[in-house]
């Protein structure tokens, strides 16, 4: 557990928190054991408590895979006292990393976030975590238009319905986060004052601002992707039918060719059978029935 001073105000974060760790944190602030029970459980719901000495809340931070292209969240959860910021979550999250090397190397970087009270340190927090939001919903977008340019100016059949997906996937994934999340930020303007001033309801409300922005722009995201799926999946099936049709065109033309020579192939006594001329006639009817099913096929539209 990593722990960190300044003028009173106490912030330890644990990257992979024991059951001991946690027991340990109850007794010493006198946590609810729900409280411990939701933070040892593996998947919790965004949500906030409050009671009289502190505030718990459950956050989920989302990020971007770069090995998978998948964007995936980690929870971390929040005790919030008067004078002690507890943070807990599994592994190392790399906004709760850079935060805390500011902190321990910059003097001014702890005025700025510690001196204030834990709400305020609670307000930064919430704010790099959704203002560093929008680089990923960024990213969404211009995945979107890479695949439009693939789809659209590309002469050669692509397939890229797996990168639609995993787009599908990241937009929902991002929506699921925010929802609970935009209910939560605007809780907290209401919640005790002693922990979240009226000064800092103002504050929150710019996160919440942030969020419906975010929100939007993954709306619009959602109608792209799904436009360029159903246009995906029109292509798929107009190349489908034009294999389907040159190969049915084929199999149709030859399908009264190999009639003829299967007739005439047959160990048995036939017509024009001992002609001269048999052989060249055969080739010479065969190419002028070839030749009309072609004709037929490019007046018709078919070919």
């Amino acid at each position: 557990m990593r722990t960190l001073t300044y003028k009173g105000i106490t912030w330890l974060d644990n990257p992979n928190p024991t059951e001991e760790d946690l027991f340990d944190l109850q007794k010493k602030y006198k946590f609810h054991e729900l409280d411990i029970e939701d933070c040892l459980s593996e998947h919790e719901r965004p949500k906030i408590e409050e009671y009289d000495e502190y505030l718990f809340l459950v956050f989920h931070i989302p990020y971007l895979n770069k090995r998978t292209g998948r964007v995936i969240k980690e929870e971390v959860n929040i005790f919030l006292g008067q004078d002690f910021f507890v943070t807990l979550h599994e592994g190392k999250i790399p906004l709760l990393d850079s935060l805390w090397q500011d902190l321990q190397e910059s003097k001014v970087k702890r005025e700025e976030y510690l001196e204030h009270g834990t709400g305020f340190f609670l307000y930064e927090l919430m704010n790099q975590l959704f203002e560093g939001l929008f680089p990923l919903v960024d990213t969404i977008t211009k995945e979107i238009r890479r695949m439009e340019d693939e789809l659209f100016d590309s002469d050669e059949q692509v397939d890229i319905l797996k990168d639609i997906m995993t787009l599908k996937r990241n937009i929902i994934t991002m929506r699921s986060i925010l929802l609970p999340q935009r209910a939560i930020i605007g809780t907290l303007e209401h919640k005790n004052k002693k922990f979240v001033s009226e000064e800092l309801a103002l504050y929150f409300d710019d996160i919440l601002d942030a969020i419906e922005r975010q929100w939007s722009l993954l709306d619009t995201a959602k109608e792209m992707v799904d436009a360029l799926q159903d246009t995906h999946e029109s292509w798929l099936t107009h190349k489908t039918n034009s294999v389907v049709r040159i190969l049915t065109v084929f199999s149709a033309t030859m399908l009264p060719l190999t009639v003829i020579t299967g007739f005439f192939g047959m160990n048995v006594l036939l017509p024009l059978q001992d002609h001269p001329s048999a052989y060249m006639f055969l080739v010479m009817m065969m190419m002028a029935i070839l030749g009309g099913l072609i004709g037929y096929f490019a007046k018709k539209g078919w070919l």
